[in-house]
């Protein structure tokens, strides 16, 4: 107690200060932050005046404008190939890294200093030429990103002596311009634009640590961000004369820096606690090991229990409330085991469907009424097939075979009511009620013959006769529920379309009928997609008075 009561008095005392002294340190560096943006503009206004007289001079150049009017009708690879090498001459005397661009009044783009191939050239923001043609002066000037580098564009016309193109003078804001405002500002500056750090005072290390925090990076919010250990405030200012609205400058000033008097007065704080801390601590330690490690232990072990690792027990080592606790714990684990092991063989021995229904629903004698669909099927031939078949071999040829059905049923919504030999027999729409029971019983069959396909394949690369097999669906009122005796229970449904599912699955051998599924009239009337079916007439079924009308599914 008095450990936490030491740590919680350093913790609040240093929370204090530091709130305070950030506090202040914001304040400072908001009220720079104004000025900043008024002295980034200036520089901004004076680095345009500076470029429009670069491209006045060239503009004005009569030996420019004499190649440009005499190259107009010649071919255009070597009328813009001659006007590249006009453009670079001219940067070259800039002496300052720019490109120039011509383009033509309809933003043809015709030559450009850094790319031969001018298709290659990302096209220019059509704003600026708007600015420039409705300007008294027929000029503009506006921030653009060009490729990967972020420009201070100027757009003047060549005059021949009329308009007769526009020419471009780029500038890069690079980290000359940056290092400049730094100067200027006193705050730690980066050009931002499409995502990326363009140019920045910051070194490379820490110009990687901006990089990756751009995208949580809040427009034109007051930041905190720590870039290589130093932590760093300021906000972003959009870029001035930036028409897409896509560069932004950050400036940022360390906080380190301006909190360095309040880190002394920290440090101090810090070692007059941490002495009382180390004093509290060897006294502590060996109090709340001894309580502790029981804790921790039946901590580990509910964290292993949500896991779902039901063998996890702890030792029960006193006789206190955390003994009885740990042996609470170590019951319930067992329960929890032997639950789960229940739980894993009831649902290999019934579908998941009807294994939940039995786990959350009272185990007595009854059930209840279902209006469902019941599919039946059966191996054509397998008597004298396994007459035939060593009992393990056919043991595992018929598991194969299960494991194919239930697959194909499942899949399809349906439940797997019982086994009976070769046969299987499973229901659509009980204990889970489901409206398309029918159609869902029809896909079901579908998918058993599409399954076997795959499964004969097999069986006839092993010399094994192929599996044929018939299925009857039938659909109406049945009974789903335990049946058996009062000591012993078994999920199943039945009723008269379960049989009739039985007797419509042996009409399949009916040659004349060429099928290997038919469904009841009754089916037919549930569907509720269309389904390909074809009338097999009015037909007696053994154990049924008078006839019923069959469909074979196509």
């Amino acid at each position: 107690m008095i450990l936490l009561l030491l740590a919680g008095t350093q913790a609040v005392t240093y929370f204090l200060v530091s709130r305070v002294a950030e506090r202040a340190a914001r304040e400072r560096i908001s009220e720079d932050l104004h000025d900043a943006a008024g002295t980034f503009e200036i520089l901004l206004k004076t680095e345009a005046e500076n470029f429009s007289r670069f491209v006045e001079l060239l503009t004005s150049d009569y030996a420019f404008a004499s190649t440009f009017a005499q190259l107009e009708e010649a071919d255009t690879a070597v009328a813009r190939a001659t006007l590249r090498s006009a453009l670079q001459n001219f940067r070259d005397r800039i002496g300052r890294p720019a490109f120039l661009r011509l383009v033509s009044l309809d933003r043809e783009l015709l030559a450009d200093t850094e790319a031969s191939d001018v298709a290659a050239v990302p096209a220019m923001n059509p704003a600026i030429f708007d600015a420039a043609e409705e300007s008294p002066g027929l000029e503009a000037a506006a921030i653009e990103i060009v490729g990967d580098r972020m420009g201070l564009l100027v757009v003047h016309p060549l005059l021949a002596p009329d308009p007769a193109a526009w020419v471009v003078v780029g500038f890069p804001l690079d980290d000359r311009l940056a290092a400049e405002f730094r100067r200027l500002s006193g705050f730690e500056v980066s050009f931002l634009g499409g995502g990326r750090v363009m140019a920045s005072t910051f070194d490379s290390e820490r110009q990687r640590d901006l990089a990756a925090a751009l995208p949580t990076l809040p427009d034109g919010e007051f930041v905190k961000m720590v870039l290589v250990g130093e932590t760093f405030l300021g906000r972003t200012i959009p870029m001035p004369g930036d028409a897409r609205g896509e560069a932004t400058i950050l400036v940022l000033r360390s906080l380190d820096r301006e909190l360095a008097p309040f880190h002394q007065l920290e440090r101090i704080i810090l070692g007059i606690t941490v002495v009382a801390l180390l004093l509290a601590a060897v006294v502590g330690f060996f109090v709340a090991r001894s309580l502790a490690r029981p804790a921790v232990r039946l901590v580990e072990g509910v964290q292993k229990i949500e896991r779902g690792d039901f063998r996890t027990r702890v030792p029960v080592e006193t006789r206190d409330e955390l003994g009885r606790l740990a042996g609470a714990f170590n019951q319930m684990a067992a329960g929890l085991q032997e639950r789960d092991k229940v739980r894993d063989i009831l649902g290999k021995v019934v579908s998941p469907e009807v294994a939940r229904e039995l786990m959350t629903s009272a185990t007595e004698l009854g059930g209840e009424l279902h209006n469902a669909s019941i599919l039946f099927t059966d191996l054509r031939g397998f008597t004298p097939f396994s007459e035939s078949q060593n009992p393990q071999d056919l043991v595992t040829q018929l598991n194969a075979y299960f494991t194919e059905i239930t697959e194909a049923i499942e899949s399809c919504g349906g439940v797997v009511d019982k086994y009976i030999g070769d046969a299987v027999m499973a229901v659509f729409g009980a204990p889970v009620k489901v409206t398309d029971h029918a159609d869902r019983a029809l896909d079901a069959a579908r998918a058993i013959l599409a399954a076997e396909v795959g499964l004969n394949l097999g069986r006839a690369a092993a010399g094994l006769p192929p599996f044929q097999t018939g299925i009857g669906i039938s659909t109406g009122v049945i009974v789903a529920g335990n049946i058996g005796s009062a000591t012993r229970h078994n999920y199943t449904v039945i009723g008269n379309e379960v049989n009739l599912a039985s007797r419509l699955e042996s009409l399949t051998k009916t040659l004349e009928f060429h099928t290997r599924i038919i469904c009841s009239d009754a089916t037919r009337a549930a569907l509720q997609r269309p389904h390909s079916l074809r009338d097999l007439g009015e037909t007696s079924v053994r154990g049924k008075a008078g006839t019923i009308r069959i469909w074979a599914v196509e």
